[in-house]
């Protein structure tokens, strides 16, 4: 019992204590901070795909710059990721720029809204990189004359569609707000005879590509090598949104709009506007000052390397790296940032 007392007192203590750090950053420099090695896990994404590429990306990043560290990124879920942080049981995680939004607000899955303070910024390594994309089988746009999104809506076009496992809140939180540009959500798409499709994109692409799934909604890197080997068996097309509604997810979720040029898959010929996320290593109360401190500064070393891992890292810059968006930086990365005037 003493135990389960204490331990919501330290995560506060550590919380002020970060509050005090914050206030110290901008007059401790780089002679307080030594060079041996750093000893962290990064809670992660699921293994596999684009996201797990920058996280490997960070651990090189660190291991290179701080010779035999032992930093190791373990795969998970983001809402994991960040209970972790919030608990004490890791001090970095590997998150969107949406979830710490959500967790701030309280969004479900999170049941309450995280202390203020709890989740920092460290680094922004994957800036704007992930776009939303709305694809689904061409003769089924042709079958109902849908040409936008709003036609899917409007027209309460009964889809097979799919929206991602509910573990995966990029995803789900897109869908979110996309529906609630038109005051709709997943419980009318099912009440005007459409079916939500709870399948990661590899899985409901095997979907379309046998003509079981109409509609995905998913996002990535451009171009992505899953729809450029669906849409060479399969006859699809993307489904543009307005540009008012593009705008409208990305205000509601704290991103961005950009464009999607046309040509960059065969079958797509016009410019899409759609939101943009970026990918960020956030910190708990767990994460020291010096090893934030660290990670910020291993990344901004190593940069040209870290582009050169992956086509979906090339969007990086040394410029990013402290852009988190609303989100407040970590002591220790702040004070990097600043030292090498990144911030003022």
């Amino acid at each position: 019992m003493l135990n389960a007392l204490q331990r919501p007192c330290r995560l506060i203590v550590t919380a002020l204590l970060g509050g005090i750090l914050t206030c110290l950053a901008p007059f401790i420099h780089a002679a307080d901070v030594n060079d041996s090695p750093v000893n962290v896990t990064i809670a992660g994404y699921s293994s596999g795909g684009q996201v797990t590429v920058f996280g490997e990306g960070v651990i090189d990043a660190v291991r290179r710059a701080y010779p035999n560290s032992s930093i190791i990124y373990e795969p998970g879920n983001p809402a994991g990721g960040l209970e972790h942080l919030r608990t004490g049981r890791r001090p970095f995680a590997l998150e969107s720029i949406i979830e710490p939004r959500m967790a701030y607000a309280g969004r479900a899955p999170f049941r309450a809204p995280y202390p203020e303070g709890s989740i920092t910024g460290v680094l922004n390594g994957a800036p704007d990189v992930f776009a939303l994309k709305v694809y689904a089988r061409r003769a089924f746009l042709e079958e109902h004359g849908v040409e936008t999104f709003d036609d899917l809506i409007k027209k309460q076009v009964p889809m097979r569609v799919s929206v991602n496992q509910p573990g995966n809140l990029w995803a789900r939180e897109h869908v979110r707000a996309l529906l609630a540009y038109y005051d709709k959500t997943m419980e009318d798409i099912e009440r005007w005879g459409g079916r939500l499709v709870p399948q990661p994109t590899g899985a409901s692409n095997d979907l379309m590509r046998d003509g079981r799934l109409d509609v995905i909604i998913t996002g990535g890197a451009t171009p992505s090598g899953s729809i450029v080997e669906l849409g060479s068996v399969q006859d699809i097309a993307f489904v543009p949104l307005s540009k008012e509604l593009a705008e409208y997810v990305a205000e509601e979720l704290g991103i961005k709009t950009g464009v999607i040029p046309g040509g960059s898959y065969s079958f797509q010929q016009e410019d899409l506007i759609v939101p943009f996320t970026s990918f960020i290593i956030v910190a708990g109360p767990e994460a020291t000052f010096d090893d934030a401190y660290k990670l910020a500064k291993a990344m901004y070393e190593q940069m040209e390397r870290y582009r050169s891992l992956h086509p979906a890292l090339s969007l990086a810059s040394r410029e990013r790296l402290p852009d988190m968006g609303s989100l407040a930086l970590h002591p220790g990365a702040e004070a990097f940032y600043r030292e090498i005037g990144l911030i003022k």
